[in-house]
């Protein structure tokens, strides 16, 4: 029995020392991120089905996504079953389609269908689907959805990865350059179990691992070769295998019955002048020739020998460039993603083309005027959080220590010391973000052991005490008892720490 009680003591022991590390982890940032996806047999990995979705943006903001069924970012009321004389269109897309940091009713597609009475948009988008996922997509579900009209929008990256078989290691269809979809079952590499939903296991992990290059000072992403003025060896089964997606494509449109067009998304370097500087420093391509403009040149001439029309490939970049030279600012600054401007004029523009072609009928009404949060009508979480404990830590301070502090010099003093670790905490956050991946999670790994390093210094012999003490209630067996031992030895080391060091007493302090 005395055997059984020890083992259970150091599993007990073994579950808080994860516990804390997978929460410390947690607080610094490194948890799992929230994902929009599941396994798909057809496309690799799809939307997840009938879920409510909200996940962080770039700037800061929160972003919410409402799933259907078929793992549309469309309402329940969108079904297979076509309503009576209804024009339905697909759009087939990644990340950009699906609208991946803005809100639905921002989205261009969803813009778009509202300047329509009997026009209804299917959004197909997907996060980090290639043109070969999307044309799968419409191989397996093209005949239940009877659509009109297909819409693609391919990105620049696309190209790169029609010719892989997995992306980041997870499994993805692929053409041949005939045309034809590769007979080959598809694993499930989505299924991240306990471990994989962790933050440890994140870090043990690591962040996925893209193929790189060389073409110029530094290794690059090899999904990026495509802007180069002369493409690598390693493209052209890409681009063979890009023009085979899009093959498949045009026959799958034609026994649909339905109509295709193309508009390429560019990226924001084929557009703003100071994005295209960054990304040749940040690359280190100044002395290789390259342009943002390749990647929808090249898209545009697979398409055109894949079969698709000169007029059924729209271009974009004229009506982008005159509003950047107007000073509009068409992405995220901290992104590449169109932002809500960027949505609105690719809706604006797509509502002019589509009916140009006859392909949809005059719009019934003008698009609706861009509705965006403005900045200031709603305070940052830091602020929120900052002032909630400032008021909640200002009253306890203030009343406890009632007779040595006046309330206004109680409320200085814990503002004070709030804003300093406030200071520290965002801009450590913000300087560790401009570090590349690889160096940001080794500088995060470090500082987390620098602050259990001083802890451990600060702690001196003590240290000794607390682990005598944990190894007699662990050989003892004395299992339920570990958690409360636990959790008082970690509340008085801290107080030992803050009382010897008035630089750590701060962020200790706030914790309470």
């Amino acid at each position: 029995m005395r055997l059984i009680n020890v083992l259970l003591a150091l599993l007990v022991s073994l579950l808080i020392a994860l516990a804390v590390f997978e929460g410390g982890l947690r607080l610094i940032g490194m948890g799992p991120p929230t994902t929009l996806n599941t396994f798909d047999p057809d496309t690799g990995w799809g939307n997840k089905r009938a879920a409510h979705l909200t996940t962080s943006t770039p700037d800061g903001g929160r972003v919410h996504f409402d799933f259907n069924a078929f793992g549309l970012r469309e309402s329940d009321q969108v079904q297979p079953t076509k309503p009576a004389g209804v024009r339905r269109v697909i759009a087939l897309g990644d990340s950009f389609t699906l609208g991946r940091y803005v809100e639905q009713k921002d989205l261009f597609l969803d813009r778009l269908e509202a300047m329509f009475d009997e026009v209804q948009i299917v959004n197909t988008g997907s996060e980090g689907f290639a043109t070969d996922q999307e044309v799968a997509w419409l191989l397996a579900h093209g005949a239940e959805w009877k659509p009109d009209l297909v819409l693609l929008f391919p990105y620049e990256n696309d190209l790169y990865w029609c010719g892989e078989e997995d992306y980041t290691g997870y499994a993805k269809p692929r053409f041949e350059p005939s045309g034809e979809l590769e007979e080959r079952e598809l694993p499930n590499r989505l299924h991240r179990g306990l471990l994989g939903r962790s933050a440890i296991g994140r870090l043990l992990r690591g962040r996925p691992q893209v193929p790189t290059f060389k073409p110029g000072s530094r290794s690059i992403p090899r999904e990026f070769a495509v802007v180069l003025d002369e493409l690598p060896a390693f493209m052209e089964e890409p681009m063979a295998r890009a023009e085979g997606a899009l093959r498949a494509l045009v026959r799958r449109t034609e026994e649909l019955g339905a109509e295709l067009v193309i508009c390429p998304i560019p990226a924001e370097t084929a557009i703003h002048p100071r994005e295209r500087e960054r990304f040749e420093r940040g690359l280190g391509l100044g002395s290789v020739g390259w342009s943002g403009d390749n990647a929808v040149e090249r898209f545009r001439r697979l398409a055109l020998d894949a079969g698709i029309p000169e007029e059924r490939i729209l271009d974009v970049r004229p009506r982008f460039h005159q509003l950047a030279d107007d000073g509009e600012v068409l992405y995220f600054d901290r992104d590449w993603h169109l932002n809500e401007k960027g949505n609105e004029e690719l809706a604006r523009f797509l509502s002019e083309e589509l009916p140009r072609l006859d392909l949809l009928p005059a719009p019934q009404r003008d698009l609706a005027p861009l509705a965006v949060t403005e900045p200031s009508a709603g305070l940052p979480t830091w602020l929120l959080a900052f002032a909630g404990l400032w008021a909640v830590l200002g009253t306890i301070y203030s009343i406890t220590y009632r007779r040595d502090e006046k309330p206004p010099l109680a409320f200085v003093k814990v503002g004070l010391m709030l804003a300093v670790v406030f200071g520290l905490a965002i801009g450590g956050s913000h300087l560790l973000a401009l570090l590349p991946p690889s160096l940001m999670r080794l500088a995060a790994i470090a500082i987390v052991l620098a602050i259990l390093g001083f802890v451990v210094y600060k702690l001196g012999d003590r240290l000794g005490t607390i682990v005598e003490l944990l190894t007699a209630f662990t050989r003892r067996g004395h299992w339920y008892l570990l958690p409360l031992v636990v959790v008082l030895l970690s509340v008085g080391s801290l107080l030992v720490v803050a009382a010897s060091s008035p630089l750590v007493a701060p962020f200790i302090y706030t914790l309470f």
